[in-house]
Formats: structure tokens, C-alpha cells, sequence
């Protein structure tokens, strides 16, 4: 086994045989040579046959079923060793051969939790196009501006971080596909302490980008609305509509006023709308979107609701969410949900369960579907 590494570079893939070799190369010629890389690889293609004619020994290859890019990320974690972790897609590639070089400098200097950037635009055979922007500080404002935006992240999922920061990147991101670096505490919420540094990742724009697929749409915008009901429940934008408009306007230089309790029932129905139109001209027609549409047309409601679980039900978290696209497109999700999306479409306010153990899972399964209701035990 080579020696403890100071970084680790998670690497899930899926069919990527065009650019694995591109990605691996990118880290292979890095300065930094302190490294390993976990490769998950759910591919059909050739990518591990690819990935096996790598022979350095800093390349671990594991190999599961393809169950979306969180659930990879996830049967990595147990494999990391190193102080520093950060996420390199199959399909993009490090900036430079000093990229790893300067984040894990930046982190052993400064008293921070991780590091971002903008991000260097390449397109589909590696010609570099120009950047997206970010913000150029996370603040107190900034889950606030999160809100605004419909959930959608403000810096890049990219996460570079230190070890002890690790743990709220899997529970906010990996585990619940939200933003890495929202950091909550029961009713309170905050953000880990990020630094902005140069560009170090490089992101590849074409066609073939799993976020303009269905499924990436619709984990997408799974996530987003989770976003929105976590910050809406521990923060109040007044005027949101407008605030919106001023945010844009000033490419999110202007900070939001905000205060730090539950939003109004209308600005999160407002908000939700907002996600809902920023990702569809026209809402699918699936279970899904019809019950939280109905849900949330009825919002707030004084609608109760029982549930009874089996022992084998299937729970879904943040990270399922492909499974669970999947599934919804063959008409085979669990009775328990298609029960519960039958249910939002008429609303309801409070979800009664007979056990603790059924409360988790209805507190789970309504935190995956997105309804923001109450949840007791008989």
C-alpha cells in the first residue's frame, strides 16, 4: 500500500470511456504528488478496461451497479485516507499541473475550511471557452442569496476541503444533494469557512452533460426544492420577488435582507414556483410533480394524513434520486410513495405516525419528496 496520501481525489464515473484518460492524466502530471485517487465506477462502456491499464498504485478502482453520482461518491468515502478531499468529474480535468499544488498550500496557510473557485469552461474536445463566475465570498447573507436563487448553488459543487469539514459535505451534499457548504444545526443555519482562490478545475460544456438529461434535470431540481424548504425554514427573505430582481441586477453583489426565522407560507410557495419555472416552459407529467404541485397549491393546509410502514420499505434520501427517476419512468416506486404523491395532490398539514421508528422514516421521506409538513407520533 503506498504511503498516507494528503489528498484525495474522488472520482465517480459513469460511461465516460471518451475522457476518463483525459481526467486521470490531469491529476497523474500534478506537482502535488501526495495524492490517491478513488475511482467509482458504475460504466457499460469500456471505462474499466480503460481505468485497469492505469498501473500506479495512488489509483484505487472500485466497482459498483450505477446508482447515480451521490450514491458513487458515497462508496468512496469509506477508501479516503488523505487531510484534504475534493471531487473531480470523469469528464473534466484539473486547470494545470500546480492546480492541486496551490489548494492544499492555501489550506495548510489559512484558517479555513475549504477552498473555491471559478471555473475554467472547456468545450468538448478540450478547448478552453471562457469562465463561470462566482460569488467572491461565502457570508452570514449567503444561504439567504441561496434562497433567492431557487436553491441553486451560488460557487460550484467542486468541493475542496479539509478532512474535519469533510463530514458536512456528506451530510449536506453527498448525503442530501444540497449545497456543501450549508452548514445546519437544528433551527439555526450557517456555512463552513471557504477561501477563494485561482481557478484549479476545468469543466467541460457539451451536449452530453448529465444535467440536460431527464434524470439530471430531475435530480436537479429535487435538490433545489430541498434547498429552498431548509433555508425557508430558518430564514425569512421579506419581498423575495424583488429581492430577486435586485440580486440580478447586481450579479449578486447586493447582500439580501433576511431574518432568521421561518419564511411565510407565501414566500415559499412564491419561491417554489420560481424553481419550477427557471427549470421547465412545461412541468413533466409524472407522480412526482403532480402531487408536490398539488401539495404545494394547498399550502398550508389543515389536512391530516396517517401513514403504516412495512419493514422493507424502501427509504429515499437526497442522493437516491436518480433511483428513484428511474423507477417513477418504469411505474414501479414503492406503494408507500405512490400513496403519499397521491395524497400531497389534494395537500395536507400533518403526517401521524404509530412509531419512532416510522417518524424517522416519514421525516425522511418527506424530506426527499419535498413536502413541508409536520411530522408526530400518535
Amino acid at each position: 500500500m503506498p504511503d498516507r496520501p494528503e489528498t484525495s481525489v474522488l472520482m465517480p464515473t459513469y460511461n465516460d470511456s471518451k475522457y476518463v484518460t483525459t481526467a486521470i492524466h490531469s491529476i497523474l502530471k500534478q506537482s502535488h504528488k501526495k495524492w490517491e485517487l478513488i475511482v467509482i465506477d458504475g460504466s457499460t462502456d469500456d471505462t474499466p478496461n480503460i481505468i485497469r491499464e492505469f498501473t500506479d498504485d495512488r489509483i484505487a478502482y472500485l466497482r459498483e451497479k450505477s446508482s447515480g453520482q451521490l450514491n458513487a461518491l458515497m462508496t468512496g468515502v469509506p477508501s479516503i485516507r488523505g487531510k484534504y478531499i475534493t471531487i473531480l468529474h470523469s469528464d473534466d480535468e484539473l486547470s494545470d499541473d500546480k492546480a492541486l499544488e496551490r489548494n492544499v498550500s492555501a489550506l495548510k496557510n489559512q484558517d479555513c475550511d475549504g477552498v473555491f473557485s471559478d471555473i475554467v469552461k472547456m468545450d468538448e474536445i478540450g478547448t478552453v471557452s471562457g469562465r463561470i463566475r462566482t460569488v467572491k465570498s461565502i457570508t452570514a447573507s449567503s444561504p439567504a442569496m441561496l434562497f433567492l436563487r431557487g436553491g441553486s448553488n451560488i460557487i460550484p459543487d467542486f468541493f475542496f476541503v479539509k478532512k474535519e469539514a469533510f463530514g458536512n459535505v456528506l451530510s449536506s451534499y453527498i448525503t442530501w444533494n444540497m449545497p456543501y457548504w450549508l452548514r445546519f444545526d437544528g433551527s439555526r443555519i450557517g456555512t463552513l469557512s471557504l477561501k477563494m482562490v485561482e481557478p484549479w478545475y476545468r469543466y467541460r460544456v457539451y451536449s452530453e452533460n448529465y444535467i440536460r438529461s431527464d434524470v439530471g434535470k430531475f435530480e436537479t431540481i429535487n435538490g433545489c426544492l430541498r434547498t429552498v424548504i431548509e433555508v425557508g425554514q430558518r430564514l425569512d427573505l421579506p419581498f423575495p420577488r424583488i429581492q430577486r430582481l435586485l440580486a440580478k441586477a447586481s450579479k449578486m453583489r447586493l447582500k439580501p435582507l433576511f431574518r432568521r426565522k421561518p419564511c411565510s407560507p407565501e414566500h415559499l410557495q412564491e419561491t417554489i414556483q420560481y424553481v419550477f419555472r427557471r427549470y421547465f416552459s412545461e412541468i413533466p407529467e409524472n407522480p412526482y410533480f403532480r402531487g408536490l404541485l398539488g401539495f404545494y397549491e394547498s399550502y398550508p393546509s389543515q389536512r391530516t394524513i396517517s401513514l403504516k410502514f412495512k419493514e422493507d420499505d424502501k427509504i429515499f434520501l437526497g442522493k437516491d434520486a436518480r433511483i428513484f427517476f428511474n423507477l417513477m419512468q418504469k411505474k414501479s416506486l414503492p406503494s408507500i410513495y405512490e400513496h403519499i404523491l397521491e395524497e400531497a395532490t389534494n395537500g395536507f398539514g400533518k403526517v401521524v405516525v404509530t412509531s419512532n421508528q416510522d417518524y424517522e422514516k416519514a421525516r425522511n421521506i418527506m424530506r426527499f419528496l419535498n413536502l413541508f409538513t409536520q411530522v408526530e407520533v400518535a
